[in-house]
C-alpha cells in the first residue's frame, strides 16, 4: 500500500514560463496583424479621396475644354498664367464666362448668374488661364493652357493635386476667315 505512495507519476503539460512565452508570441502576431490591418484601411481611404479629387477635377477641366474646343477665344492675352477667369464666345450657348469663387469652380451662361460645376466635397485653390493667340491679327489659333490645384475638402489628411491641360480653340468662323 506503502508502494503507490511513493512513486512519481509523470505529469504532462506546459509550465507557466512555456504559456506566457506562448501568449507573448500570439498578443506580438496579433499587433502586428491589426497594425497592417489599420494600415490598409486608411491606404484605401486616402485612395479614395485622391480618387474623388481626380474625378472632379478631371469632369470640371474636360466640360471647360469641350467649350473651349469650339468656341472663339478674343483679345484675353495671358502668356504670364495671371488670368483667373476667362470668357468664351460659344456658337450654340453664347458668352460662357469661367471663374473660381470660394474654391468652386463657376460658369455663367449668356450673361446669367453662376452656377457651380465643381462638386462642393473638393477645393480648388487654383484656376489659371494661359492665353496665346487671342489677339486680333496674330494669325494664330487660340491656345489657353488651364492650371488648377484641387484639394479634398473632408478627411483626416488633405491631400492636393495640381492639373493642367492645353486646348486649342477651332472656331470655324476663325479658320475660315483668313
Amino acid at each position: 500500500m506503502f508502494k503507490y505512495l511513493h512513486t512519481k507519476k509523470s505529469q504532462k503539460g506546459f509550465t507557466i514560463i512555456e504559456v506566457l512565452v506562448t501568449s507573448m508570441l500570439f498578443s506580438i502576431i496579433g499587433l502586428s496583424v491589426s497594425a497592417i490591418f489599420i494600415q490598409i484601411v486608411n491606404l484605401e481611404r486616402r485612395a479614395f479621396s485622391v480618387q474623388k479629387i481626380q474625378d472632379n477635377a478631371l469632369q470640371v477641366l474636360e466640360g471647360i475644354s469641350r467649350d473651349m474646343r469650339v468656341s472663339r477665344i478674343t483679345d484675353q492675352e495671358s502668356p504670364t498664367c495671371l488670368a483667373t477667369n476667362i470668357t468664351l464666345v460659344h456658337p450654340i450657348k453664347g458668352a460662357l464666362n469661367y471663374r473660381m469663387s470660394n474654391g468652386i469652380i463657376q460658369r455663367s451662361t449668356a450673361g446669367g448668374p453662376y452656377e457651380d460645376i465643381s462638386g462642393s466635397d473638393v477645393n480648388f485653390i487654383r484656376l489659371n488661364f494661359c492665353t496665346i493667340g487671342s489677339l486680333a491679327n496674330d494669325n494664330r489659333s487660340p491656345m489657353v493652357t488651364v492650371i488648377t490645384s484641387v484639394q479634398n475638402r473632408t478627411g483626416r489628411e488633405i491631400l492636393q493635386i495640381d492639373l493642367q491641360t492645353t486646348v486649342t480653340s477651332r472656331d470655324v468662323f476663325d479658320e475660315f476667315q483668313n
